[in-house]
């Protein structure tokens, strides 16, 4: 996935102090996030100062600062996007870029935050958010917002980014912690670090699979993938019929075990209360049946499955 620049900006910039009150003037022109509370409050503490007037984009004009991406973020709800160049007072000519996606829900800004996760990627905990960070990136969500931070690479860009990623996370309303079917599937023996996706569209490639959770495990067979499909308005039983008609060569190996024959490997699954259950990998049909009982038991939380 391709990052933007942060751009090259060489003309005079206004004080701090006038700039923020420029725009504390002129936010209706701006549009209604212009001065994003977040900004805000970081340009009264002394520490970051604005760089230029901050913009904003909505669903229809996303992909004039994001073309590419926006393809991503739609379908998740994305409402505003905010992007603004802060700099740091204590190291003049230092740049950084902002986003703040504010998405319909925060499941959907976990969401984004998941594709933006990988496993093994160092992360740091800032109060209940899990910042993944490099040398130039941080990205986290809290609340209904997804942000995103990125620094031209240089000497101290890996101290300015996780600085301001602890004074955004903590200016910012909500908490970072993830959905209840994540924390499920992050509890899972084997559980790759980092490896869960929430996905809205076309989980594992079917639409009939979304929206759902996903997370890489090591089982003692071989290396599989988990899906937690968690409740829709239709019934658990109305999403299972579905999925019989859509999934090739699906198969019903007892009334509460299933399989279709993916491109990626079997797909082992069955109803968990509310909720469908499944493991895709190159699992014998035992270890498949044995191992969705057990985490069918698990789900009792947001499935509604009896202990």
């Amino acid at each position: 996935m391709g990052r933007r620049r942060i751009p090259d900006r060489r003309r005079a910039r206004l004080p701090a102090a006038i700039l923020v009150a420029l725009l504390l003037s002129s936010s209706t022109a701006l549009g209604e996030d212009a001065l994003h509370p977040v900004l805000a409050s970081l340009a009264s503490r002394g520490g970051w100062k604005i760089v230029d007037p901050p913009r904003s984009f909505g669903p229809d004009t996303l992909y004039e600062e994001i073309d590419g991406e926006a393809e991503l973020f739609l379908p998740y709800g994305m409402e505003r996007l905010t992007v603004a160049v802060l700099g740091r007072a204590a190291r003049p000519g230092e740049e950084l870029r902002l986003e703040l996606f504010r998405m319909a829900s925060p499941r959907d800004a976990y969401g984004i935050f998941s594709q933006h996760r990988y496993p093994d990627q160092e992360v740091l905990r800032v109060e209940t958010s899990e910042v993944a960070v490099s040398d130039t990136t941080a990205d986290f969500f809290r609340g209904e917002t997804f942000v995103r931070i990125r620094a031209k690479p240089g000497e101290a860009s890996r101290r300015s980014v996780t600085a301001l990623a602890g004074d955004v996370a903590v200016s910012l309303p909500g908490d970072g912690a993830p959905p209840e079917e994540a924390r499920v599937l992050d509890a899972r023996p084997g559980r790759v670090a980092g490896s869960i996706i929430y996905q809205k569209r076309a989980l594992l490639g079917y639409e009939c699979l979304a929206p759902g959770f996903e997370a890489t495990v090591s089982l003692p067979s071989a290396s599989a993938r988990l899906v937690l499909l968690p409740p829709l308005r239709e019934k658990a039983e109305e999403r299972l019929a579905r999925m019989r008609r859509e999934l090739p060569r699906y198969r019903e190996v007892t009334p509460a075990l299933s399989r279709a024959d993916l491109p990626n490997g079997t797909f082992w699954f069955s109803g968990a209360g509310l909720c469908v259950v499944g493991v895709v990998g190159n699992l014998p049909r035992q270890e498949a049946g044995t191992f969705l009982s057990e985490f069918a038991r698990s789900v009792a939380g947001p499935c509604g499955v009896s202990p």
